[in-house]
């Protein structure tokens, strides 16, 4: 398959197939007249993901491009500053933990895009709108919260229900908006209000999500006037765009392009070592993998070494846990049972499975670099060891969703802007938490996990972790694959640096001066 791939007819006809295709996605914009227009344009700047915003309701999204995008226009009390390990105020000035108790200062002299003055009333009923509305996926997040107090306009205090030494984690990013908006269950308004850089213009249902700078705001204001978010699924296509002039900034380049790009003096490739790790997850409560052997068989049926080599031209980094290095709670010796094709048929042998088995398998399409020639090469994979794996690919709005609940007995996925691995375990792992890997449980792990969030010194609470994520391993409910190298194009005359996770965002951004 792979030399299929790297075949430079196929890719030539590839191409083609994009500028056609890429004509009928942005066929908004795909007259001739206006697109030498906006090739000069120097006021806006049009990302093009393959995933597009669903709702317009920020709480309904968890997706790290989706997020970004309402980042722009919302923003939280803190954020993760990945140089230093730790966060950066926004929207609180300070921030301290003590005991089960969580106390914010608030930023003065903030107002919403209204010009309604930003207060302690705005956190406090925006995290109960994230707790309590059907529609949200970042609840979980706030699951341990017990009770809030703002003991005036720019303190809150967060009463905890046990203690959580990664409790910060949890409110990291989590956007404020308006006290009276978040009272209104459903999806907000047409013209969504917050504090951030921009705000918001316009926006089509997983189309295009259209923000302009806000003079007024508190901070830094932003140098480009206008941001806009476009979906454009097919990776051919988003190039295809970006070389028309009718995107700025593209995400998720295949490998194989790379080169080709890089010659063009009109753009420029940024790589970033990404936060992200690529697993499949495997669900127990879909016969045959509540049987552990049967688990352990299809970890040892993937060769990750090979798809990184020959469909991702090398541009990902191998684990051999869930964790990249750069997580707090990595560990080197935590490995996952390695590519051994016959012992893979062996183990399904001595589950009852000699002959194999059929089964749903499921991938995202233009989420993630290669996402569907990597789940086809899954498929020839587990076929090898007699496991028939049927793919389906739901666009990312309805598998985002189903995922969540429960619906896929196996699926890839990746889990973005991970810093510590309480965060993943907690998300994907621990019983009664999630339905993400629905089936999964093991009394033990749950233990280490309560252990670990109630353990204050660092290094202790590392090697919990530790322990957590060899029991995880040993259990199989995922395989790890790799740890993701995020490729961006953007044109060249655009001062913008990539970010490691996925938040492609314009606040610092600017053009070369002429």
């Amino acid at each position: 398959m792979s030399r299929q791939i790297k075949n430079p007819g196929r890719r030539k006809f590839l191409r083609d197939a994009a500028l056609a295709g890429a004509a009928l996605a942005t066929s908004r914009l795909a007259n001739p007249a206006r697109l030498l227009a906006q090739t000069a344009n120097r006021s806006r700047v049009i990302i093009a993901h393959g995933v597009g915003v669903y709702s317009l309701n920020p709480y309904a999204v968890n997706t790290s491009p989706l997020v970004a995008a309402w980042g722009s226009v919302m923003e939280p009390l803190i954020e993760a500053d990945y140089e230093k390990r730790g966060y950066r105020g926004v929207l609180a000035e300070s921030w301290e933990m003590k005991g089960t108790k969580l106390h914010f200062k608030l930023r003065r002299g903030v107002r919403f895009h209204d010009g309604t003055p930003f207060t302690s009333k705005d956190v406090i009923a925006s995290f109960k709108r994230i707790r309590t509305d059907k529609a949200s996926l970042q609840a979980p997040n706030l699951a341990n919260i017990k009770e809030m107090d703002a003991p005036d306009d720019y303190n809150v205090v967060i009463n905890l229900k046990l203690p959580d030494a990664s409790a910060f984690e949890d409110i990291n990013s989590r956007v404020i908006i308006k006290q009276i908006a978040a009272e209104k269950m459903g999806e907000l308004d047409n013209r969504p209000v917050g504090t951030g850089p921009f705000k918001f213009t316009s926006w089509e249902r997983s189309g295009q999500f259209v923000v302009r700078r806000n003079d007024s705001y508190w901070g830094r204001p932003a140098r480009i006037d206008e941001v806009v978010y476009r979906a454009i699924q097919e990776d051919a296509a988003r190039i295809a765009a970006l070389e028309a002039g009718q995107a700025d900034v593209i995400s998720n380049i295949p490998p194989h392009e790379v080169a080709r790009l890089k010659s063009n003096p009109r753009l420029r490739v940024q790589h970033v070592q990404g936060l992200r790790p690529i697993f499949l997850v495997l669900s127990p409560a879909y016969k045959p993998l509540d049987n552990l052997k049967v688990r352990r068989a299809i970890t040892h049926a993937l060769d990750r070494e090979r798809i990184i080599k020959h469909i991702l031209e090398g541009n990902a980094f191998p684990l051999s846990g869930l964790l990249s290095p750069q997580v707090f709670g990595y560990e080197p010796g935590a490995k996952a049972f390695g590519y051994d094709p016959d012992k893979a048929k062996q183990l399904l042998s001595e589950a009852g499975f000699p002959n194999g088995f059929e089964i749903d398998y499921y991938s995202p399409t233009g989420r993630y670099p290669k996402d569907r020639e990597v789940a086809l090469v899954i498929v020839e994979q587990l076929a090898k060891v007699g496991i028939k794996a049927n793919l389906k690919t739901p666009e990312w709005a309805i598998f985002n969703t189903d995922y969540k609940n429960g619906k896929y007995p196996i699926y890839l996925t990746g889990r973005g802007s991970l810093t510590d691995a309480d965060t993943l375990f907690q998300q994907y792992f621990r019983t009664g938490t999630t339905r993400r890997v629905l089936g999964y449980s093991n009394p033990k792990l749950d233990e280490i996990l309560d252990a670990e969030q109630q353990t204050f010194d660092s290094k202790k609470r590392e090697k919990l972790l530790w322990d957590a994520h060899r029991m995880i391993l040993e259990d199989a409910p995922a395989v790890p694959l790799w740890n993701a190298m995020d490729i961006y194009a953007h044109r060249a005359d655009l001062i913008w640096t990539a970010p490691p996770d996925e938040k492609v965002q314009m606040k610092q951004a600017s053009f070369k001066a002429k």
